[in-house]
C-alpha cells in the first residue's frame, strides 16, 4: 500500500480497514460487506500499474471532518478516520488493535452537520461517503460529560495512589471532560470493597475497575480467555476462580490496555531500592533488548524517536555505588550457542541415532521450540503439557545471566558470595515476574534472579531518584557479560530468536553465511501471525554430513492464538505418524514480541510496535559483529566455565526443566460433580449453539452448574470456562453452586406487589433467616430464595411463585399467597409437587363486533392459499393489511418479510419471539396456552418461512413458561402433518434463561447462537436482522402475536382483517376485578374507552406499554392505543391505579426494574439506572438533588444507549423525578413496597452494584 500511496498515514489506516474485516470475516461469518476488499487484496497481489490505482481510489471512502476533506477505505470506522484528519474524540473502552473492543463507554461521540445534535458512537460507525463529521458540537461534548461523570460516578478517590496517576487515559478523560460540573459523585457511595485479584505478576483492583471490558477482549483475543464480563448484581470483570489458578499466563497485554489502574504488575521498585541502600549488596541490573527501545517514550519521547541503550547504564548507576550493569543481550547470543546446538542436537539424533552433544537422556523430539518467552511458557504447561518434551531446554537470557552472575561472575570474577548478590532484571514482559519465581529456577540453593521490573516501572523509579535517562551522556556496560551482537538485539522483535538461531546454525552446519542479503532473513519478520521459512542445507562441513540436502523447516508466530494454530497442526501430524512440518518454531506470548511486550510503556499498539521494532533492527545492522557465535566474550566464557555447549556446567547453569500440569484437569474434581453430563453432551453437536440447551440440561438434571460441568461443557462447545460463566451470569436460573434442591422464585411485579407480595417476602426472610433475595439459603437449608420481575401466568391469582427443584424439567407453580399462611404453604412446597399452571383467571373480552380473538383459522386451507399464492402476493397481503409487529416498536411486518426476501443468501431464519418478558403483558402467554392459537403461530411462522425461502424456524419461548414446550413440539407435529407445504421447515423451540432483555431481538439471536442475550454494540447503523439477524444471516424475527395473526390474514383477506381497525390485544392489570385480555382496535381506542368498558373505578393513573414506559394521568386518558408519535404503547401491557396508591412507590418499582433488567453494557443505561434508582431514594426521603445533571444524565442515556431499554430513561426519568418533585412521599402511608425494602434494607450487601434490595438512605 505505500508503494500506491507513498503516505504512512493513508497506509497504515488502509491496512488496518483489511486487516479488521478479514477479522469480521473471520469472527461473525459476514462477508458480504466485505468481499470488495478481499478481492481488492487479491487484485493487489495479481496486478499493477494504473488498473488497481483506480480500484484502490474507488474503494475509498470521501468524507469531511471539521472542514477538513479525508478519504479513507470502506470500512474504516470512524474514530480512525477523525485520527487521519487531525481531529480527535476521546476513547476509553476502544482499542484500535482489538477489534471486538469498544461501543461501551459511549464518550468516542461526534455528530454530523447533517444531524446536529445527535451523537454518533464513533468507535462502531463506520464511514460514509458525503458524511460531514463535527468532533467539537455542544450537545455531544454535554453528553460525553454526563457519560464520564456516570462512568466514574463511584470511582475511589484514591488516584494521588494511583499507580497510573498522571498516565491514566481515564484520569485525562475527567479532567478534559470537566465531569466537576455534572456533580454525581455524591449519588453513588465510592466503591470500597477491598475486592482484589492477583497472580505472581498482575494485580487487579475491581475497585478501580470501569468495566470498559478492553481486557476481556484482549485476554480473547490472545486466545487465553481468562477474563470474563459478569452480569450478576451489576456488571463486573471477573475469572472463574482465582486469575493464579485459571488459564492466565500473565502476559499482561490486559495492563497495556486497562485506561485505568485496575490492572498493574506487582510492584518490586521498593526492594530495589532497599537493596540499593544496602552497602552490603552487589545490586546487578541487566536490562533486556527491547528496553532500550522502549524505555524513551517514559520521559516523553515519541515511539521509534530514539533508543536509549548506555545512557541507561548510565541512569542506574547513579542509583548507588554498589550497582553492576550487564547486558541481557551478552546471554541472548548465549542462547542461541547452547539452542542452536540443541536444535543440531535433536536434528542429528532423529537422522542417524547417534550422539553428538549433551547428555543420553536430553529430549530429541521435534520439533524443538523456543523457550525464551515465560508466557508461552505457561501457556504450553498450561494447556499442552504432552508437548513440554518439544521445549528447548535452555533458560531465557534473563536466567542465564541471573544463574551466570551468582556463579561464574561471583566466584570466579569478584571473589564474592553469591548470598550478597540482588540480582534485577529490567524487563518488557510482566510473565518475567513469574519466571523469576518457578522453583526449577533454583540454582545451588539461590535463585538465580531475585526481582523484575517492567519498564513502566524502570521509568517510575528513575523519575522517584530525579534522574531522566533521555538526558544523560553514555556509559559502557560493566566488562563482564556486558558484550553482545546484533543477533542478540533482534531478540526484541517477533522472528528475532529464529533469525538469530538461522545465522548461527547454517554457519555453524555449512562454514559459510546464510544466504540472505545483509544477514536479514525477512521470511521471518514482519507482523503477520504466522510466518514460515525454509533453508536448504547444500556443501555442509564434513562434521554434518548427514544434513547434506535437508531443508530445514521453521515457523514463526506470536500471540497464543497463533500459537494454538502451529500446535494442533504439530499435534495432528503426531496422531497420524507423519513428520512435524517444521523443524524448529519460535514462539512470543506478547503481539510483536517483546517490543509489545505487558510491561512496556501506555499505550502500545500496533502503530507503536512498528516504530519499536524499527529501532530493533536498525541497532542490529549498525552493530559491528551481528552473528551471536562472533561474540568474543561468550567464547571467553566456554573457555573458562562452560567447557562446551550442551556440557556439564552448560546443563547445570543454563538449562531448566518444565513443569506440565493440564488447566481446569478434570482428574482435579469429584466424578460424581459431572456424572450423567456425557449422556447430555451426546445430544448435542459441538457448536456454540447448543450451550444454554446443554446447561438448561444440566441445571434440570443437577439443580447446578458445578465447575467441572462447566469445563466439560465449555470443551464441548468449544468456549474458555471463564467466557461459559461470564454467559451464565446473564441469566437468572442456572446456579454456579449448589445451596438447595428447590429454588422459589418471588415475583415482584406491579400485580403481585399490590397484592401482598412485599409483606410476603418480608415475612419469608423474617422467618427463615434469608439475607439475600437473589440466592438466599433458608436457614434450614430446604429451599433457595429468589426475586424477580416477572412470570407472567401470575396474574391468574396474584401474589404468586415458581419453584424449581433439582432433578425435573418442568416448573411449579404456587398462586394466592397469603403472609399469614407463607410457613405452612412452604413446609407444603418442600415436601409436595405443585401445580404447573395455576388456575386460569384471566378474562377474555373483545371490544370488535367481529371478533379475531375467538375466531378459528382452518390452517390447512390457510397454508395452501399462502404457498400458491406467489410471495410477492403474500407479502402485498400482510402489507395491506397493516401488520405491525406486536413486540414494541410496531414496525410494518410486510416490509420486514419483503427485505428478507430480497435478501441473497444459503441460509435464512424465522424467529417466533416468545420471550414475553415486560411485566404486566401477558397476551402471548394466553396466545401459547391455547391449542388452537398455538398451531395458528405455528402455521404463521411456516407461512414467512415459506415466503422468505427459509427453512428453519426457532420459537424463543421464556423460561417461565417452559411447561408449554411438550405441547408446542406436539403441536407442530400436527401443523406440519396437517400442512404438508411445512413438513420440510425444521422447527425449533429454544428456551431463554430470564433476562428481560433477551426479548430485544439481537439479544436473543446471540442467546440462540450460544452467547451472552446481549444487544449487539457492533451493528452497523444501516444493517437490520433482515439482513444480518440469526448467526449473521438474514432473519424475520416477529412476536407470537405477529405471527398468530398471519393464518387469519391469509384466509380472511387484508381487507377484511383491518376492517374495524387493526385488532390488538391489550393485557389489563392493576385495580381491576380479574385480569383481562382485552381486544381493541389500534389508532381507534383510547385508555377512557377501556377502563369505561371494564368498568374499573377511581382510576387515578396508569403504566401503559410496561415499566419502560412513565405513568400517565387522567388528563392524557383520552389519547388513544397504537405506535408511533402521540398515542399510547400499544405493546400490550395496560396497569390501572387507583387514587389510593402513592404513585412514588409505582415509579420506584420501575426504576427498579430498569436496573436490575439493564444488560449492563453501556455506561449511560449500566451506572445511570442504578444511579437515576439511588437518587430516587434519596429524593423520597427528602433529601435534595442536582436536577440539572440527573436530568443531562437521563438525556445521555435516552440519546446515547445501545437499546431502547437505556433509552427509555429518559423519558421516565424526567416523568418520575418530576413527580416526586411535585408530590412529597409521606412515608407513614408506604404499603406497596415499603415493608419489602425496608427489611432488605437491613442485609445491604456493601457494593453498590447489588440490586438484590433496594437500598434507602437510613432516614427512611
Amino acid at each position: 500500500f505505500f508503494f500506491f500511496f507513498n503516505d504512512t498515514a493513508t497506509t497504515e489506516i488502509y491496512t488496518r480497514s483489511i486487516v479488521g474485516s478479514v477479522r469480521c470475516v473471520q469472527e461473525t461469518g459476514i462477508n458480504a460487506e466485505y468481499m470488495g476488499i478481499i478481492f481488492m487484496i487479491r487484485n493487489l497481489v495479481s496486478r499493477r500499474g494504473q488498473l488497481l490505482c483506480r480500484q484502490i481510489a474507488s474503494d475509498l471512502v470521501k468524507l469531511k471532518v471539521d472542514g477538513k476533506d479525508v478519504s479513507v477505505p470502506k470500512g474504516t470506522l470512524l474514530v480512525e478516520a477523525i485520527k487521519v484528519a487531525g481531529s480527535n474524540v476521546p476513547t476509553l473502552c476502544y482499542h484500535p488493535d482489538v477489534s471486538t473492543s469498544g461501543g461501551l463507554c459511549r464518550v468516542c461521540l461526534c455528530e454530523s452537520v447533517q444531524r446536529p445534535g445527535v451523537p454518533i458512537v464513533s468507535c462502531k460507525t463506520p464511514v460514509a461517503e458525503g458524511m460531514q463529521i463535527i468532533t467539537t458540537g455542544i450537545k455531544t461534548s454535554e453528553l460525553r460529560q454526563s457519560n464520564t461523570a456516570m462512568m466514574f460516578a463511584t470511582h475511589p478517590n484514591t488516584c494521588l495512589s494511583c499507580p497510573s496517576n498522571t498516565k491514566c487515559p481515564g484520569q485525562s478523560m475527567c479532567a478534559t471532560a470537566s465531569i466537576g460540573q455534572r456533580d454525581l459523585n455524591n449519588v453513588l457511595p465510592k466503591k470500597n470493597t477491598g475486592e482484589t485479584d492477583h497472580t505472581t505478576a498482575i494485580y487487579r483492583d475491581n475497585d478501580r475497575c470501569i468495566n470498559c471490558d478492553i481486557c476481556v477482549h484482549t485476554c480473547k483475543m490472545q486466545g487465553i480467555g481468562a477474563l470474563g464480563f459478569y452480569n450478576k448484581e451489576g456488571h463486573a470483570i471477573g475469572s472463574m476462580g482465582q486469575l493464579n489458578s485459571t488459564e492466565c499466563i500473565q502476559c499482561g497485554q490486559c495492563i497495556n490496555r486497562c485506561p485505568t489502574g485496575a490492572l498493574m504488575e506487582m510492584p518490586e521498585i521498593a526492594p530495589v531500592l532497599e537493596a540499593i541502600k544496602n552497602p552490603k549488596k552487589h545490586v546487578v541490573f541487566q536490562m533486556a533488548p527491547a528496553i532500550r527501545a522502549a524505555i524513551a517514550e517514559e520521559f516523553g519521547c515519541k515511539a521509534g524517536e530514539r533508543i536509549i541503550k548506555n545512557e541507561l547504564v548510565t541512569a542506574l548507576k547513579k542509583l548507588g555505588p554498589n550497582v553492576t550493569v550487564m547486558d541481557t543481550d551478552f546471554t541472548a547470543d548465549l542462547t542461541i550457542i547452547e539452542e542452536g546446538y540443541e536444535l543440531i542436537e535433536r536434528l542429528t539424533r532423529t537422522l542417524t541415532g547417534k550422539k553428538t552433544y549433551g547428555d543420553d537422556h536430553m529430549p530429541i523430539d521435534l520439533p524443538m521450540f523456543t523457550s525464551c518467552c515465560p508466557g508461552w511458557i505457561m501457556f504450553v504447561e498450561k494447556n499442552y503439557p504432552e508437548l513440554t518434551k518439544n521445549m528447548s531446554t535452555c533458560m531465557s537470557p534473563m536466567q542465564m545471566l541471573g544463574s551466570l552472575s551468582k556463579s561464574y561472575w561471583a566466584k570466579q570474577v569478584k571473589k564474592i558470595d553469591p548470598k550478597d548478590i540482588v540480582n534485577v532484571a529490567i524487563m518488557p514482559c510482566t510473565a518475567k515476574k513469574q519466571e523469576k519465581d518457578r522453583p526449577d529456577m533454583i540454582r545451588d540453593g539461590l535463585k538465580v534472579t531475585d526481582y523484575v521490573l517492567t519498564t513502566r516501572e524502570l521509568g517510575k523509579m528513575l523519575r522517584m531518584s530525579n534522574i531522566d535517562p533521555t538526558k544523560l551522556p553514555k556509559t559502557p556496560f560493566d566488562k563482564i557479560m556486558g558484550d553482545s551482537t546484533g543477533a542478540a538485539v533482534i531478540f526484541g522483535a517477533t522472528g528475532g530468536v529464529m533469525e538469530a538461531a538461522l545465522r548461527t546454525a547454517y554457519e555453524v552446519i555449512t562454514g559459510r553465511v546464510v544466504p540472505f542479503k545483509n544477514l536479514n532473513i525477512e521470511a521471518v519478520r514482519g507482523m503477520e501471525g504466522i510466518r514460515e521459512a525454509a533453508i536448504k542445507l547444500e556443501n555442509v562441513l564434513p562434521a554434518f554430513k548427514h544434513f547434506e540436502g535437508v531443508t530445514l523447516k521453521v515457523a514463526v508466530a506470536h500471540g497464543p492464538g497463533n500459537a494454538r494454530k502451529l500446535i494442533e497442526i504439530v499435534k495432528q501430524a503426531q496422531q497420524t505418524g507423519q513428520p512435524s512440518p517444521w523443524h524448529f518454531i519460535e514462539i512470543m506470548a506478547c503481539p510483536g514480541g517483546c517490543i509489545g511486550g505487558g510491561g512496556q510503556p501506555k499505550p502500545t499498539n500496533l502503530e507503536i510496535r512498528k516504530e519499536r521494532t524499527k529501532l530493533i533492527y536498525q541497532e542490529d545492522m549498525d552493530l559491528p559483529l551481528r552473528k551471536s557465535h562472533e561474540n568474543p566474550e561468550v567464547t571467553d566464557l566456554y573457555k573458562q566455565f562452560l567447557k562446551e555447549p550442551l556440557g556439564h556446567n552448560s546443563h547445570h547453569y543454563l538449562h531448566r526443566t518444565y513443569q506440565g500440569k493440564q488447566v481446569r484437569n478434570l482428574a482435579d474434581y469429584q466424578a460424581s460433580e459431572y456424572a450423567g453430563l456425557d449422556d447430555i453432551l451426546a445430544k448435542y453437536p459441538k457448536e456454540e449453539q447448543y450451550l444454554l440447551p446443554i446447561i438448561i440440561d444440566e441445571s434440570d438434571k443437577r439443580g447446578y452448574i458445578s465447575d467441572p460441568s462447566l469445563i466439560k461443557i465449555s470443551n464441548h462447545v468449544g468456549m474458555h470456562p471463564a467466557q461459559v460463566e461470564a454467559i451464565l451470569s446473564s441469566y437468572h436460573y442456572f446456579p454456579r453452586e449448589h445451596t438447595s434442591n428447590t429454588h422459589v422464585y418471588l415475583c415482584r411485579c406491579h400485580n403481585c406487589m399490590m397484592k401482598g407480595q412485599g409483606k410476603v417476602i418480608k415475612a419469608i426472610q423474617e422467618k427463615y433467616g434469608i439475607k439475600s433475595t437473589h440466592g438466599g439459603l433458608s436457614n434450614d437449608k430446604k429451599f433457595t430464595l429468589h426475586t424477580l420481575n416477572w412470570l407472567g401466568w401470575c396474574v391468574n391469582d396474584a401474589p404468586s411463585m415458581m419453584i424449581k427443584r433439582a432433578g425435573t424439567d418442568f416448573i411449579e407453580t404456587v398462586s394466592g399467597l397469603q403472609e399469614s399462611s407463607i410457613e405452612a404453604k412452604l413446609n407444603e412446597i418442600v415436601n409436595k409437587q405443585m401445580d404447573k399452571w395455576p388456575e386460569h383467571k384471566i378474562v377474555e373480552k373483545s371490544l370488535k363486533e367481529k371478533s379475531f380473538m375467538g375466531e378459528k383459522t382452518d390452517l390447512a386451507d390457510a397454508v395452501k392459499k399462502a404457498i400458491t399464492m406467489e410471495p410477492s402476493k403474500v407479502i402485498k397481503e400482510i402489507l395491506d393489511s397493516g401488520l405491525v409487529g406486536r413486540g414494541g416498536a410496531g414496525f410494518r411486518t410486510g416490509i420486514k418479510w419483503q427485505s428478507a426476501r430480497d435478501a441473497r443468501a444459503t441460509e435464512k431464519f424465522v424467529v417466533c419471539n416468545a420471550d414475553e418478558g415486560l411485566p404486566s403483558t401477558y397476551k402471548d402467554w394466553c396466545i401459547l396456552r391455547n391449542p388452537q392459537r398455538r398451531k395458528e403461530v405455528i402455521a404463521g411462522m411456516g407461512i414467512c418461512a415459506k415466503t422468505i425461502e427459509a427453512k428453519k424456524c426457532y420459537l424463543y419461548l421464556r423460561y417461565e413458561y417452559r411447561n408449554l414446550v411438550p405441547e408446542i413440539l406436539a403441536d407442530i407435529k400436527k401443523v406440519q402433518s396437517t400442512c404438508p407445504e411445512l413438513a420440510d421447515l425444521h422447527y425449533e423451540v429454544r428456551l431463554g434463561g430470564g433476562p428481560y432483555v433477551a426479548g430485544e431481538e439481537n439479544a436473543q439471536f446471540e442467546s440462540i447462537m450460544g452467547h451472552a442475550p446481549l444487544p449487539r454494540k457492533d451493528r452497523p447503523l444501516s444493517v437490520f436482522p433482515t439482513i444480518a439477524g440469526l448467526f449473521h444471516k438474514p432473519t424475520v424475527i416477529n412476536n407470537v402475536e405477529t405471527f398468530w395473526s398471519v393464518p387469519h390474514i391469509i384466509e380472511q383477506g387484508a381487507k377484511s382483517f383491518s376492517a374495524q381497525g387493526l385488532p390488538k390485544l391489550l393485557s389489563v392489570t392493576g385495580d381491576v376485578k380479574k385480569p383481562i385480555l382485552l381486544e381493541a382496535s389500534l389508532h381507534n381506542y383510547t385508555l377512557q374507552n377501556l377502563i369505561d368498558e371494564i368498568g374499573a373505578q377511581d382510576i387515578y393513573a396508569a403504566e401503559v406499554g410496561g415499566c419502560t414506559e412513565p405513568i400517565i394521568f387522567k388528563e392524557t386518558f383520552g389519547k388513544k392505543f397504537g405506535f408511533g408519535q402521540g398515542v399510547l404503547n400499544a405493546v400490550g401491557s395496560c396497569v390501572l391505579f387507583d387514587s389510593k396508591k402513592d404513585i412514588a412507590e409505582v415509579y420506584e418499582n420501575k426504576l427498579h426494574f430498569m436496573a436490575e433488567e439493564s444488560c449492563k453494557q453501556c455506561v449511560p443505561c449500566r451506572e445511570g439506572s442504578i444511579m437515576f434508582l439511588e437518587g430516587f431514594h434519596k429524593m423520597m426521603s427528602g433529601k435534595k438533588m442536582n436536577m440539572q445533571s440527573i436530568l443531562a444524565a437521563a438525556e445521555s442515556a435516552g440519546q446515547t444507549s445501545i437499546c431502547a431499554h437505556g433509552k427509555a430513561l429518559q423519558p421516565l426519568i424526567n416523568e418520575a423525578y418530576n413527580y416526586i418533585q411535585k408530590h412529597p412521599v409521606n412515608h407513614k402511608q408506604r404499603d406497596f413496597l415499603f415493608p419489602y425494602i425496608l427489611f432488605c434494607l437491613l442485609y445491604t450487601s456493601p457494593s453498590p452494584r447489588d440490586l438484590s434490595t433496594s437500598r434507602m438512605p437510613s432516614s427512611a
